[in-house]
């Protein structure tokens, strides 16, 4: 099926069909709540413009060659203090950026100390293998203990910075425990959420 901007709900559900795909497969895939596409499938919700597109994309016809990859969601991270990360395993899920780390995996954000770049529930894709400490870049940061978080690096002095509309949380100083980089923040999916505003 050619995949254009004329695509309605029915086509969409025809091409899922097609390649025996689910709802909820699409739905990590383009980064929208399975809720969200299900109500628009249904034509209960209008689809936004940006949730259209990244569908249009997802279906567009792919050289025979190209499959699909899915990598595993392992669980959730906590935006916030340092405490343990849930571990759930057994899913997995979609992505369509070819250039997507050969050993990435996903987890979801717990908290909102991110939420001003990435909020509550949102779908993050780490880099394992990137673990060299950038200033302005985010990372998984984890204490000998197993008590872990998903901040933003900033040197001089080097610190965790949450980037949050919540002003409880504050900056972590680094130097004094040792800690473990387990990976850089690669990329976000966003779903269908308001980014707060920052509170001045």
């Amino acid at each position: 099926m050619l995949v254009d901007a004329s695509m309605n709900p029915e086509d969409i559900k025809a091409e899922l069909r097609r390649r025996n795909m689910s709802q909820r497969d699409l739905a990590e895939a383009v980064g929208m709540s399975e809720n969200h596409l299900s109500k628009s499938l249904a034509g209960k919700r209008q689809f936004r413009l940006v949730e259209m597109d990244a569908i249009r994309l997802e279906l567009a016809p792919a050289p025979d060659h190209q499959t699909l990859r899915t990598i595993p969601l392992l669980g959730a991270v906590p935006a916030g203090k340092f405490r343990p990360e849930e571990q759930r395993g057994g899913r997995r899920i979609a992505v369509s950026d070819p250039s997507t780390p050969p050993n990435a995996y996903a987890l979801e954000v717990d908290g909102d100390s991110m939420d001003l770049i990435v909020p509550h529930g949102t779908t993050i894709i780490i880099d394992p293998d990137d673990k060299a400490l950038w200033p302005g870049r985010r990372y998984i940061i984890q204490t000998d203990d197993g008590q872990t978080t998903f901040k933003e690096f900033q040197a001089d002095p080097a610190r965790l910075v949450p980037c949050s509309s919540n002003p409880d949380h504050k900056e972590i100083p680094l130097g004094g425990e040792p800690i473990t980089v387990v990976g850089r923040v690669y990329s976000y999916t966003l779903r269908d959420v308001d980014l707060p505003r920052r509170i001045s």
